[in-house]
């Protein structure tokens, strides 16, 4: 009998302010010390920091009711989330469905409908040099039904598949890239994750960081 293939449940349909920063606590709990995601993506200092901060705004809004406290708790409401995602993605990743992984991450989960098949890999994909030292940015386009997508990045000859290297896992189409060598080439490819596996890799871009 086939095991049982679960996905993880981010619970942020009808989530407030303070329940998303108790369930982030949560995640980063759990998750500290955990040998089984050795290396989460976003790492838990950087949850940590995001949760603090949408506490920080939300209760400077209930104190001064201003305009600009609102706009600054809303933004750190829709950051915290985006980060959370991208941790439920490598959460997804690392633990392949395993139901007392996911449980162990600090996450809800849910058994995934039958499969329909491997995904397609993504498409469109571009990478773009942005106005800073060492910075990229890569986008491509969205593929139905995915739980995550896992770019990839490579330094040198991308014909050499030892040269590539996971980079992170995320539920976002646009991935942000810093910390690279000046005037240095670097190649990108993406694959789509779903509850039938991963998807065929996508094609490769590359780019030149400023």
């Amino acid at each position: 009998m086939k095991k049982q293939y679960y996905v993880v449940k981010l619970g942020h349909s009808r989530v407030g302010f303070e329940k998303l920063v108790d369930m982030t606590g949560t995640n980063v709990s759990m998750l500290t010390g955990n040998a089984a995601f050795p290396t989460p993506s976003p790492t838990l200092a950087a949850l940590t920091a995001a949760a603090a901060r949408l506490e920080a705004a939300t209760q400077a809004y209930l104190f001064s009711r201003s305009r600009l406290d609102k706009q600054e708790r809303d933004i750190a409401f829709r950051e915290l989330k985006l980060l959370r995602q991208d941790l439920g993605g490598y959460v997804q990743t690392t633990s392949n469905g395993d139901p007392e992984l996911i449980t162990s991450a600090g996450f809800e989960m849910a058994a995934s409908p039958k499969p329909v098949g491997l995904l397609p890999a993504p498409k469109d994909v571009l990478a773009l040099v942005r106005p800073f030292p060492g910075s990229l940015e890569v986008r491509f386009g969205g593929v139905k039904r995915r739980l995550a997508y896992q770019l990839y990045i490579c330094d040198s000859d991308p014909l050499v598949e030892a040269n590539w290297r996971l980079h992170t896992v995320t539920g976002k189409t646009r991935v942000q890239v810093d910390g690279l060598e000046s005037g240095k080439s670097y190649f990108f490819r993406v694959e789509a994750l779903g509850a039938a596996g991963v998807s065929p890799v996508s094609d490769i871009t590359s780019a030149k960081a400023a």
